[in-house]
This record gives structure tokens, C-alpha cells and sequence, in this order.
């Protein structure tokens, strides 16, 4: 943990947007540039106006041409042009204040360029030497570390679910210490753990993706990194015997208030979301362990506005296996949609929107945390799905999306924390995300935070990165008062209210051959 804490609110850092950015160096470094221009120009101008005063300080000289300015030339040419006189000492007090003025105005460029340059310094120094050490130390060992593994062709089977299942996997091994001293020391290891690997999380990521594509390039189809190494990862989940993957595509099944635990349907299924925290909370309810839904359901909600407009809101969960399973939303669909080859939880979305009867004008807003950020961002990034369906918006709560390009014109609002792990696992901090003016992401980081809330959760990647805590990210962030952030989610928001909504449900399985 770092030594200074701040205020919740003053560790939220936003990128991308309308309006005001975050500091970058390299722009920083422009401006400093810009205003290095700006003040020869301006010394350049006040060159003129001095010609201009030297012009002026030339009278004529009868036949023996013009004769150069003195006080006792000024006195002869005054005393032969009284009328010219006034007007004559004015224009070059003038030009003399001007040049004197434009001369202070380019000093004060050199001070604010070389303030702008001495400020990206201490941004680029900000990381300490051992830092940036330890992140090159980390990426090279990580990288002979997944191409030891991509030569064995076993990477698969230790990668299993990297991308969106990490959250699985750590509830599956806390469970298993349950009670006495081992669950304690076992909570004190994960913390550390988690605490330790968050700042170097997509260095980890990127040393490991670039080994396993170099080491089995026929299988990354050549594409170099964290994309060809999921290609690697995803195809010996799919051909190892024992994982039983020969399936054939994906069933969508409708689901009625007796397939929830419960036997009902989440409360809020008659009713819109009012917010964009709204809605991401509700994904909450689409997992088996919180809101007694089967494994792997999505939810479809129409919605008819004020005007009797027709809007759609998708709601999709996270991964929910970290091994292949008999449904896509398990850690092979992970490694599927990071590789950018063809999986089935993108396929089971496109057939519950098409079983909805959502129509091609009518907006549809994807709300998805985990896998569901993924898979959501995959399908805005296809023509093919934007030809199809008009896109209203995007919100994704720790998925790693920063591979994926989103059309301009939708708003697009990701949240991410470091200590969750999983939204860098596409080797890409949030820093890294593409920044547009319609695509906007929240980090905040747990562990520098004076709550005591945050600090635990930043030990603790299930709570890191659970629904809730990237909910709090985004109240923070609106709380801010930061207009990029207010500007995505009012965009977002206007389309997921209305006085008349219904709520459709689906479960995915896929079918074998």
C-alpha cells in the first residue's frame, strides 16, 4: 500500500472523453513546443514594430537624401513640420511600447513552456527507477515463461480462463481453506498477493502473451502478443480430449420465474433503470450465487419512452467457470474473444436480441461485467452487428477491452481497477484504452484510498472485482463532478427509462454435434 491515502473520490482517474484529458507527456511536451513557437513569433513582431520606429526616426535630407534621427535632426525636422511633430512622437512611443510588450509576452512563453516541460519531467519521473525496474524484470521474465510453456504446447491448461475467470478461481481456492488459521493465512497470502501483482499485472500479461505467440506462431496465426497467445490458449482448451469441448454452437432456452432459485424473477424486471449504476447493479442478479439464476443467463429488457419510443437494454454476466463448461460464459469463451476468433457467448447475445424482436432502429444499450464487458464491446466493434442493430451504448466493468476499436458516435463508459487483475489481462492498463471523444474509462485505485471499505477490497480480487465495487467507482466518479464522465453516462442513461418495460431471459448452452 502506498503511504499517502486519499479521499475516495480523488483516487478516481478518468481517460478519454469530451472536454478536459488526462495528462499525457507527450502532449505536454507539444504544448511546451507550441509555446517555444509562439514566442519567436512574438519576438519577431516586436522586430517590426522597432523597424517601424527606426523608420520613423528617418527624416529627409534635401539632395543629400534621407538623414538618420538625433535630437538635433528631430529639432530641425520638428521646427520644419510643427504639424507632424505630435503625431510623429506618439507613433513611435507607440511602436516602442509595442515591442516592449510583445517582448514581455514572449518571456512569459519561454517561462510557461519550460514549466510545461519541467511538468512532464515529473510525470515521466513520477514512476520511481525501481519501479519501472521491476516492470521490464517482470515482462522479461514473463515472456520466457510463456514461451517455456507455448514449446511444451501445455500453455493452455495454465491459462485457462486468464482473461475473465481469475475471479472464479480465487472463490473456488478461498472456499476450499475455509475456517481456522489456514483461511486466515490464506486471506493474508491472497492480499499480498493481489496487493503485490496489481502495478505490474499487464506487464505480467504482455511478457506471457508475447512468449506463448513466439513460441507457437502456427497457432497464433502469426499475430504477435497477448491476442496470439489467447489464439494458443483457446485452441488447446478446444483440442484437449479430456476437456470435452467438441461442441457445435449455442442453445438459447427462455427462461419463466421457475427456472430462478427462488422461483421468481428479479424485482426490477417491470421497471427501467433510471441510471447507468442501475443497470450495471442489476447484472449482479444474473449470477447463479447472487441472484439464483441459472448458470450463463442474459437479460433483454424493452423499453417504451415518454414520446412511445422503443429502446433495449442488455444485461450480461461475467464468467462463471473458469474451465470450458457446457456454456459459453466459462474461461475458454475468455481467451476467444480476446483472440478475436469466433466464440459463442457473442452469438447467444445476437440470438436473444433477435428472438426479442429488437428492430433496426430501435437503440440498444450493452451493459456487461467480466466476460459480459468483453463480449458486449466485441459486438459493437463488428459492422456486422452495427449494420444490424442501432447501437444506443456501452458500459463494461472489468473487462479487459483495450484490443477492441468501438464505432464513433456511441458512448462508451468502462470501469476498471488495478487490483482486480482482470481488466489487464489483455496487457493493457487502463491508461492503454483507446481514448476518443465517445469513449470514456474510470480507474480508481482501492489500495491508496482512505476507506476502509476500498483498502480491504484491494486485497481481495473477488471484491475488487465484484459488480458493486466498480458501482462505487462510477458513483465516485460522477461524484467528481468530471464532465467527461457525467457527459457518457447522461448520454447512456436517457435510454434506459421509460413507463412501460418488460424483461426477457435467456440461458446459453452449447450444443454438441
Amino acid at each position: 500500500m502506498s503511504g499517502e491515502l486519499w479521499r475516495p473520490e480523488d483516487t478516481v482517474t478518468v481517460y478519454g472523453g469530451r472536454g478536459t484529458s488526462a495528462v499525457e507527456t507527450a502532449s505536454v511536451r507539444r504544448a511546451a513546443a507550441l509555446l517555444a513557437g509562439a514566442a519567436d513569433d512574438l519576438r519577431a513582431a516586436a522586430l517590426c514594430c522597432l523597424g517601424v520606429s527606426r523608420d520613423l526616426a528617418v527624416v529627409p535630407g534635401g539632395a543629400a537624401g534621407p538623414v538618420a534621427l538625433t535630437p538635433a535632426t528631430l529639432t530641425s525636422a520638428i521646427l520644419a513640420a510643427p504639424a507632424l511633430a505630435p503625431l510623429t512622437l506618439a507613433l513611435d512611443d507607440a511602436a516602442r511600447d509595442a515591442a516592449r510588450h510583445l517582448t514581455d509576452r514572449a518571456d512569459l512563453c519561454d517561462l510557461l513552456g519550460w514549466r510545461l516541460l519541467r511538468a512532464a519531467g515529473l510525470y515521466e519521473e513520477a514512476e520511481s527507477t525501481a519501479e519501472r525496474l521491476v516492470g521490464v524484470l517482470v515482462t522479461a521474465g514473463t515472456f520466457g515463461t510463456g514461451a517455456a510453456f507455448g514449446v511444451l504446447g501445455w500453455a493452455g491448461l495454465a491459462g485457462i480462463g486468464v482473461a475473465g475467470g481469475a475471479e472464479v478461481g480465487v472463490r473456488l481456492a478461498g472456499r476450499g481453506f475455509a475456517g481456522g488459521l489456514p483461511s486466515a493465512l490464506a486471506g493474508r497470502l491472497g492480499s499480498g498477493l493481489t496487493r503485490g501483482l496489481s502495478p505490474y499485472s499487464d506487464e505480467a500479461v504482455t511478457g506471457l502473451g508475447g512468449g506463448v505467440a513466439l513460441a507457437r506462431p502456427d497457432l497464433a496465426r502469426d499475430r504477435p502478443g497477448v491476442e496470439g497467445a489467447a489464439g494458443v490458449l483457446a485452441h488447446v482448451a478446444r483440442e484437449t480430449p479430456l476437456l470435452g469441448n467438441d461442441d457445435a454452437g449455442v442453445r438459447l432456452t427462455r427462461l419463466a420465474p421457475g427456472d430462478f432459485a427462488h422461483g421468481v424473477v428479479p424485482a426490477w424486471s417491470t421497471s427501467g433503470a433510471g441510471s447507468v449504476q442501475e443497470a450495471l447493479a442489476r447484472v449482479d442478479d444474473l449470477y447463479p450465487g447472487t441472484g439464483g439464476a441459472p448458470a450463463a443467463t442474459i437479460a433483454v429488457q424493452r423499453i417504451v419512452g415518454d414520446d412511445g419510443g422503443v429502446s433495449w437494454t442488455v444485461l450480461v454476466p461475467g464468467t462463471q467457470s473458469a474451465l470450458p463448461a457446457g456454456h459459453p460464459w466459462d474461461g475458454r469463451t475468455d481467451l476467444e474473444l480476446v483472440a478475436g476468433q469466433a466464440d459463442s457467448a457473442t452469438a447467444a447475445i445476437e440470438g436473444a436480441l433477435a428472438d426479442s424482436g429488437v428492430g433496426p432502429d430501435e437503440p440498444v444499450t450493452l451493459v456487461g461485467h467480466s466476460l459480459g464487458g468483453i463480449a458486449a464491446t466485441a459486438l459493437v466493434s463488428r459492422a456486422g452487428f452495427t449494420e444490424r442493430y442501432r447501437v444506443g451504448g456501452l458500459v463494461t466493468a472489468g473487462a479487459p477491452t483495450g484490443l477492441l476499436t468501438t464505432p464513433p458516435g456511441v458512448p462508451v463508459l468502462h470501469l476498471e481497477t488495478p487490483e482486480e487483475l482482470v481488466s489487464n489481462t489483455d496487457g493493457r492498463s487502463a491508461a492503454e484504452n483507446p481514448r476518443t471523444r465517445d469513449r470514456v474509462t474510470v480507474v480508481r485505485s482501492l489500495r491508496d484510498s482512505a476507506a476502509a471499505g476500498d483498502r480491504a477490497a484491494s486485497g481481495s480480487l473477488p471484491q475488487a472485482h465484484s459488480v458493486a465495487t466498480h458501482v462505487r467507482t462510477l458513483d465516485l466518479a460522477l461524484a467528481s463532478g468530471d464532465p467527461r464522465v457525467a457527459g457518457a453516462a447522461d448520454r447512456i442513461g436517457a435510454r434506459l427509462t421509460g413507463p412501460e418495460v418488460s424483461t426477457m431471459y435467456y440461458r446459453a448452452e452449447r450444443t454438441r454435434p
